[in-house]
Formats: C-alpha cells, structure tokens, sequence
C-alpha cells in the first residue's frame, strides 16, 4: 500500500512538471500612506524580471495601488495617475468654487471653523477631518466596471485588501463587492478619514490590525511571495518618539507586531525601500517622484533574488509573463465618455431629484464624461445641502447611473476671527438650526463683537436650497470715525435697526437675485466734532425701502483669485410711510460693480474693476451718502466703497465713481505682492459726475493666503491725506 502511493505521488510529480504548471505568486503590498507610491517602482521591476503575479494583496495606500494594477492598470499608468492628482484638494473634501452656491460661498469665506450638531447622533459626531469624498470618487473613476458587487478574484490578478471592523475590532477582508468601496474602507485612517459603513461594520485603515497582510495572500492560495513592507511597523527607540504621531504610530506598530513578524517569516523575499526622511503625509510632487523610484531602486538591488525565486516558482530564467495592455483610456480620466441609460438617486429628498437633475445638466438616454459626473457631484455638494456625494456604474451595459449621498449636517456652530490695525480683533459667532420638516426651514443667531458690533437673526423657509424667502432682524451699534482729507473730522454713535423680509433666487450657481422690502430706524447717540464746523445734525429716523439685487459672479477664489468676472448691481427706494418721503417723491440709489482678472503670464495678472453709487432726489438722508475708503466693500456702512490710500472712511457727494488697477505678482503658490492705482470723481448731482471732484490714491502691499484667511500688509498714499497709511489684516472679513 506504502509502495503504491509513493508510485501516485511521483505520477502527481511528473505529471505537474510536464503539464508546466508552476507555484501562485503573491505580490503583498503594506501601508504606509504617501510611501506607497514605492510599490508602482517595485511592481515595475517585478515586471521586468518576467515573474507572473497571480495574487495581489494590498493595505491601505498598497490596497489602492494593488486594487489599480489588479484590474489591469500598468504601473507606468499608475505612476502617470500619482503625477497627475492635485493632492491639496484631493486629501480634502474641497469643491471647486464654480461649484459652489452663493450661499456656500459667503459661508467658506467668513468661518475659519464649523462643528455639526442636532438631534441625529450622525450630525453630533465629527467622524473624520476628511470625509474623503474627492478620494472615493477618483477611485470610482479609475474602476468604471467594478463598481457592482464584483468578486475580486476574476480580475486580472486576485485581488483582496484589509480594513477593520471598529465595532468588534477585527479584520475584515474585502474579497468582492464594491472595488472602489474597498480601496476606500481600508485607507480609512482613523480621526484624519470618515469611516466606511457597510452593513453592520465601521470600518477603517486595515493598517491598525495588518500592515503587512502577507498570511491574506496565503490563505487564497500563494505559494510563493513577494512583499513591500515600507518601516510603518518598525519599533522606534526612545529618540524617535517626539511628537504625539510618533506615539501612535508606536502603539499601533506594538499592536500588530506578533502578525507583523510571522507575516515576514511566511514571505519568500521581502522589498524594504529606504523612505527616509519621508513619511505618509509627504504628498508633494518631489517627494512622490523621490519615493516612486526608492521603490524601484530597492527591488533592482534585489535582482537577482528575483531571478533565482523564478527556481522556486517553476519557471524558466528566461520566462516573461503575457505582456499587459493596460488601460490607457482611463488615466486621464475626465475625457472618458459614459452612456447613461437611466439616472437613480440615494439618500436624497425625493422632493430634491428634479432641481438636482436640472442644476447638474444631467438627462438619461444621454452621453455623459467622468469631468461632466464630477462638476455634476461637485454641485450636489456646493447646494450646502447634501455631503459624502458618490457615485456607482451598474447594470449589465453599466449604464445605470447611482448618485449616492447623505443629508447634510445643516445645524451648525460656526466661528470666524479677525485682527486688524483699526478694530485689533473681531469675533463671528453664529449658530444654525435645521428643520427637516415638509417645508425645510433654517433659523440662524449670529453676532459680531467688535468696536462696530451686532446680533443678527434669521429665519429661512426654503422651495430648495438655493430658493427661499427669509425674514431677518438685526441691530448693530456703531462707533464710528469720520475723516475727511485724512483727519478725523467727528465721531458719531449709533444704533441700527434692520427687519427685512426678502426672497432669494440662486438657481444658476454664479447668479444670485435678491428682492425685498426693508425697516430701519437709526438712533443717533451722539455726534463729537473735531472742528467748529458741524455739518451735520442728523435726528433719529425711521425708513421702508425696497430693494432689488443681481450678483454674478465666477472668481475661482473668494481672495487672490486667478480668474473670473464679477457684476453687481442694486436698485434701492427709501421711503418712510411705504410710498413717501417727508411728503415727496422718494429718493433712490443705483451702485454698480464690475471686476475682472487678465491674466499676463503665469504668474502675473492685472485685475482692472471700476464701481461707484449714485444717489437720486431731494432730501437724501444722512445714513445713506455715499462713503470711501478702506480695502473691502460694505466695511463701515452698508454703502461703503474700497478706496486704494484711504484706510478710514469719508463721506462724499451723491454720484461717486471709482475706477482701479491692481497689479498683482503671485509668489510661489499663497505669497502675493500687489500693486494698486485708483481714480475716482464725485459731484453732487449724478448727471454732473464728470463735472465733479476728482481723487487719486494707490498701495503697494503684501498679501498671504493663509489658513486662517487671507494676510494682507499695505502702504497707501492718496490726495485725501497727509502722510503715507498703513495696514494690516489676518482673517475673512465680515
């Protein structure tokens, strides 16, 4: 009996080697963050030697670069798609502004921070600093075709990745399902991404449980493997632990260290690039292009290993594997043309499906690129409305288009700080409330604490979010210095009184138009004059006026921005009795904006703009002349024009116009200096402007766009002063 099954074996022996079969290679690929762009080096090199590779197991940034070249990218194609990402906005959940409502706008450009809360737990709970939508939906370009639930063992290579379950803090091993899902969940780096839900499961980076996950690649059937572990579990020795990442990376690394080292021991040859003195955060291009070729440099040091492993394998010296076509239609991406058949939504108000349709340009029975699904994701996201906006391709012709998204968070606390020459500091603080009822409203508390501060609220009921009427109440005091040619010629103190009840229309995402009708009532305190004159004396009034609005506007950039146009105008009736005032006709205001951005070379632009406001009839009252200076409209007074070389503002005639040139060098990429020429005239009558009073004045500053808000230093000089004025503001204005 002995004998005769010694005799099968030695069949089974010589009957594999006829048949020419040989061992299952695995290629495991370890975590590491930015550093794992050394594995497109590594697979190139393995390519090269002519070693097949049947398994492809990956960890975080391995799962994404394993998960690219399993479905058949060539890592030459990969590399090309490292190169070609924008990583500041892709590590974030960013959204071109063009994408942006107005409102969305106004918010992003006044808060330097925002935390959710309500009465859903999800709306309390801060999941991630990066909800990684911009990754999950380049990731879902890249895999057009496997989005369904696909088993990943039918790709080109089989395929898994690791992630863990939170809840019960085991592993989970994504072998079907959603591709670009599964890239996602095990990148997941817990507190920096959101978390992935499925089903039950949180589920986070798997590199908390298996970095290295060499015993996955074994338990589907490799026989023999190649690894490309990148240090993220080396032990650190006490010099090494400085900072509080240092200390985590160390627990995690202790955590795993028993799996970590039996899953070298089971690996055939193991790759070690030298990352130093990069670390997973290091995403900029030098760095990247640095890591991609250690990765290369490290297994062509490992040449010949890889040619005697071809032994242990099976193969010849000389064997080379079918060559890969890879799939260059989708490294660029954006041009890819999709067939859209049908157009399903998830996780959005039904009441939503037909404005979204219209807003993102989107049809069935239609021709649709990967750039076209993007802005159209881009703009669920920009409506303030909806958050973690993805889609999936599925059906059998892949032509049934998923857009997928959650509700967003609405209720909000938000904060915005400002430092400046005049004021020192300002404080923003606001706090808005989210009814999801069957008609969706917003109630809002702001106030602003300041040398000029105010409380402001605000109740919103909306047709959808960029339709609503809203009806407002604010009271602001004022302490305000009057200059005029450069001195202060009085001070006056007073409380505003705003009730406003207005509707919105912000259906083309660059075009706002606002109608209303407003009260207020101004109580002067107080009127100090710095000289014998006292021009004016004005008493407390109340005024009714309706108002009209159009803003359009495509800047790139809220500040510094490099390209766009922006036209503004606003039609103003002040009565005090509804149709009257003091028994006569009304008096009324037009002003107008229009600003541009030429372009002289790449770094270079000159920004041309030209505004002014001009006041029509007899009896116009004191709180709403016309008012100059400072850097940004509306500073002082709601009518207040920017006027390059006057710091504080003046009141002039009842026709001022302005036209300016800003000449501005761009630094690098946030560094800015500029250089500003203004003119402006103003007459008492408007239909003598060009009759009137002429100004000069410009600046040559300093500007910084911050994380905190933009930074801007200037020196300004004009024939309305004395001596050359200085400035200096950090923060969003508001």
């Amino acid at each position: 009996m002995k004998k005769a099954f010694c005799v099968f074996l030695l069949f089974l022996f010589v009957l594999q080697v006829f048949a020419g079969e040989r061992k299952k290679v695995a290629v495991v690929l370890g975590g590491g963050g930015a550093k794992g762009v050394a594995h497109i080096g590594v697979l190139k090199v393995i390519e090269e030697a002519g070693i097949p590779i049947d398994y492809v197991v990956g960890t975080s940034m391995g799962a994404i670069v394993g998960g690219l070249y399993s479905i058949g990218y060539a890592p030459a194609e990969i590399d090309s798609i490292v190169k070609a990402q924008d990583w500041t906005m892709l590590l974030s959940d960013r959204i071109e502004r063009s994408s942006q409502s107005f409102p969305e706008k106004e918010l992003s450009e006044r808060y330097i921070l925002s935390l959710p809360f309500g009465k859903d737990k999800k709306d309390r709970v801060i999941k991630g600093v990066i909800k990684g939508q911009n990754l999950q939906n380049l990731f879902s370009n890249l895999t057009v075709g496997y989005h369904d639930a696909v088993d990943f063992r039918t790709f080109r290579s089989s395929f898994a990745c690791v992630a863990v379950d939170v809840v019960d803090g085991k592993e989970y091993v994504f072998t079907q399902g959603s591709l670009p899902m599964a890239m996602r969940a095990s990148m997941a780096i817990p507190a920096v991404f959101n978390p992935v839900r499925l089903d039950s499961m949180v589920l986070v980076d798997g590199g908390l449980n298996n970095n290295y996950p060499a015993d996955i690649a074994r338990n589907m059937g490799a026989e023999v493997i190649i690894g490309v572990d990148l240090g993220t579990s080396d032990l650190k020795v006490l010099k090494g632990l400085n900072t509080p990442g240092d200390v985590v990376g160390q627990i995690i690394a202790l955590h795993g260290l028993d799996k970590y080292e039996n899953n070298k021991d089971i690996t055939d040859l193991l790759l070690r690039p030298n990352m130093s003195p990069y670390n997973s955060a290091s995403f900029t291009s030098a760095a990247l292009d640095t890591m991609t070729c250690r990765g290369e440099q490290e297994a062509r040091s490992k040449w010949d290993e890889l040619v005697t492993l071809k032994q242990k394998i099976g193969i010849e010296d000389d064997f080379l594997p079918d060559e890969k076509e890879g799939r260059g239609e989708l490294v660029s991406g954006n041009d890819e043309a999709i067939t859209i058949r049908t157009i399903r939504f998830e996780g959005i108000d039904a009441r939503d499906e037909k404005w979204l349709l219209s807003l993102c340009k989107l049809k069935e029975n239609s021709t649709v690129t990967i750039a076209q699904l993007k802005k159209a994701m881009d703009i669920m996201i920009g409506t303030d409305f909806y958050a973690n906006v993805s889609y999936k391709l599925s059906g059998a012709n892949q032509d049934e288009l998923y857009l997928i998204a959650e509700p967003k968070a609405m209720s909000s606390l938000n904060l915005g700080l400002r430092f400046d020459t005049e004021e020192i500091m300002a404080v923003l603080l606001n706090a808005t409330l989210d009814y999801r009822t069957r008609f969706r409203s917003r109630f809002a508390i702001t106030g602003r604490v300041s040398e000029s501060s105010y409380a402001r609220l605000d109740y919103t009921i909306e047709n959808n979010p960029l339709r609503n009427f809203n009806l407002s109440y604010m009271v602001d005091y004022k302490d305000l210095d009057i200059y005029h040619r450069g001195k202060k010629n009085y001070n006056t103190t007073y409380l505003h009184h705003l009730a406003q009840f207005g509707y919105t229309d912000m259906n083309w995402l660059n075009f706002k138009f606002q109608t209303g009708i407003r009260y207020e009532y101004y109580d002067y305190k107080r009127f100090l004059f710095s000289g014998e004159a006292q021009e004016y004396d004005p008493s407390p009034e109340d005024f009714i006026s309706y108002f009209a609005l159009a803003h359009y506007e495509t800047f790139d950039r809220g500040y510094f921005p490099n390209k766009g146009i922006s036209l503004r105008l606003q039609y103003d009736i002040y009565t005090d009795n509804f149709v009257k005032y003091k028994g006569h006709t009304p008096f009324t205001s037009i002003s107008a904006c229009a600003a541009t951005i030429i372009p002289l070379n790449s770094h270079l632009s000159l920004l041309p703009s030209a505004y002014g406001r001009a006041l029509f009839g007899d009896d116009v009252a004191y709180p709403f002349l016309n008012a100059l200076g400072g850097e940004v409209f509306g500073k002082y007074t709601p009518q207040q024009m920017p006027f390059a070389g006057i710091n504080r503002v003046e009141v002039l005639s009842n026709a001022l116009f302005v036209g300016k040139l800003h000449l501005r060098q761009r630094i690098g990429k946030k560094h800015f200096i500029s250089l500003i020429g203004n003119w402006g005239i103003h007459h008492d009558t408007p239909k003598k402007i060009w009759d009137g009073k002429h100004i000069w004045g410009g600046s040559i500053g300093y500007g910084f766009n911050s994380v905190a808000g933009p930074l801007s230093v200037n020196l300004g000089l004009s024939d309305r002063s004395e001596r050359v004025q200085f400035y200096m503001n950090l923060g969003y204005y508001f």
